[in-house]
């Protein structure tokens, strides 16, 4: 008898496989064209001297060919978020480092560890994370980090699942889901075909109709794909 998968080792293959292209990954995770693959793949540059210098992954990612995984798209963002909040590229790479020694895990960002234990880490042992004034630490955990690890849902101690909006608006990115693309929350509908069906001339109330949705899930979602273009 073959032997039954590890329901945990399943869920991880999923969150781990390589299911968005590389634009794919920069339209979710909001950040300029071209980020995912150099922070997941790293990038070089001619440096002040003309030399040629090599930048490595941000994170741990071992993306296959122009794909990146969901775990991935959630890096991203936290990265991308604290880049917006003026760190460098170092500090991050610093903060990342650092956790993954206090706390013990590869990716803290997408652990529920780092939500747990990473205040007290990110804010109260300072000096040894990154060199930024106090203030600029705490700024940063409460204004940009906090409200973003608030909308992961977790299983285990991995991220499972994200609400880009915020868990008050019906839009979700899970990997079990839809492709892994965004989904409004219970129906599995992505939001990407309400707004081809919205594009095409059809009027919120029949796209609802037609999807036994809500007017406002409908709403949302275009909200969401507008912003995504954006």
């Amino acid at each position: 008898m073959a032997a039954r998968p590890n329901i945990q080792s399943v869920a991880i293959e999923s969150l781990t496989a390589p299911r968005y292209s590389f634009a794919e990954a920069d339209r979710l995770a909001g950040v300029s064209r071209g980020t995912a693959r150099r922070w997941l793949a790293g990038y070089a540059y001619r440096d002040a001297g003309g030399q040629r210098a090599v930048m490595p992954p941000m994170t741990l990612g071992k993306p296959a060919a122009d794909a990146a995984s969901f775990l991935d798209v959630v890096e991203i963002v936290a990265i991308g978020r604290l880049k917006r909040a003026d760190f460098s590229t170092k500090a991050i790479r610093q903060i990342v480092q650092n956790c993954q020694q206090i706390l013990g895990v590869s990716r803290p960002l997408t652990s529920v560890r780092f939500k747990v234990g990473g205040r007290e880490i990110f804010v109260d042992r300072g000096e040894t994370l990154v060199e930024v004034g106090r203030r600029k630490r705490m700024q940063a955990w409460n204004e940009v980090l906090a409200p973003f690890l608030v909308n992961l849902d977790y299983t285990g101690e991995v991220v499972s699942r994200w609400w880009p909006l915020g868990r008050a608006v019906p839009i979700v990115v899970d990997p079990s889901f839809g492709y892994g693309l965004p989904v409004i929350e219970g129906s599995g509908v992505r939001t990407e075909i309400i707004r081809e069906r919205a594009e095409a001339g059809d009027l919120v109330e029949q796209i609802a109709s037609d999807f036994n949705l809500d007017r406002l899930e409908v709403e949302r979602a275009l909200q969401f794909e507008l912003q995504r273009a954006a």
